[in-house]
């Protein structure tokens, strides 16, 4: 496994039903949780004819829980959903700015110190200890929600089993 990988893993998730597309998007509107604030240990998100955007949604607020981002093509016998469990986009940029930072400081305050002197590495420290916390904050929230996928692929799965769902 590559570091990239493991810093951010991504899932790839595929799911068949008998349904139509436009049966399958009210299915899963129907499991689906929108504009409640209130509701815990369900799955939220957003779904259109083009784009499926689920998340299992807990008491705790986590921004680096994988996301289920997909969209439904019909097939022959109804339709799939095709997409992957990855961090939200928003998040993923942020901790590449993150990570490109920290980089960009460190190299340029070691261009700065230009030789060794012990009286110039707290310049270069920050450099070095900002990704440790960014890395130990992606790694932390994805141990935290690491059975989300699992929560729900078990809730769409359920909605595209049959019409009557």
């Amino acid at each position: 496994m590559s570091f990239w990988t493991w810093l951010f893993p991504r899932m790839q998730a595929a799911y068949t039903s008998p349904l139509s597309p436009e049966q399958a998007v009210q299915a899963l509107r129907a499991v689906t949780a929108r504009g409640n604030l209130t509701a815990t240990g369900s799955v939220a998100g957003s779904i259109s004819d083009k784009r499926v955007h689920l998340y299992h949604r807990t008491v705790m607020r986590n921004s680096f829980k994988p996301h289920f981002l997909g969209s439904l093509q019909a097939t022959a016998q109804g339709c799939e959903l095709r997409g992957a469990y990855a961090l939200p986009p928003l998040v993923f940029v942020f901790m590449l700015f993150w990570l490109g930072f920290c980089v960009l400081w460190t190299t340029v305050a070691a261009l700065q110190v230009g030789r060794l002197d012990l009286m110039l590495l707290p310049a270069v420290l920050p450099g070095l200890l900002m990704p440790c916390f960014g890395i130990g904050l992606l790694r932390l929230g994805h141990h935290l929600s690491s059975d989300d996928p699992t929560i729900v692929s078990r809730v769409i799965r359920r909605a595209l089993q049959s019409p009557s769902a």
